[in-house]
């Protein structure tokens, strides 16, 4: 049986974020942090304020997931997210 535990991840690719979808904490951090994380230093880093949305309710008809993005991202930039 499989279990995916939260935990953190850092890595050098641009991708490194989309961890975060599996409820894994990542950062991309640059080659000479990595070279020192691996080598057992700490890698200190500042966490953000965590923000949430709570959607419910179905899209109007002719609304799309992409206007609901945007929307969400237009509400985040607000708040200086």
């Amino acid at each position: 049986q499989w279990m995916a535990w939260p935990d953190t991840l850092v890595g050098t690719d641009s991708h490194t974020t989309m961890i975060n979808g599996l409820g894994v904490l990542g950062w991309g951090v640059g080659g000479i942090e990595a070279e020192a994380a691996m080598l057992g230093q700490p890698v200190s880093m500042l966490i953000p304020d965590v923000v949430g949305f709570k959607l419910s309710g179905k899209l109007r008809e002719g609304i799309t997931a992409t206007d609901l993005v945007l929307t969400v991202t237009q509400m985040l930039r607000q708040h200086g997210v």
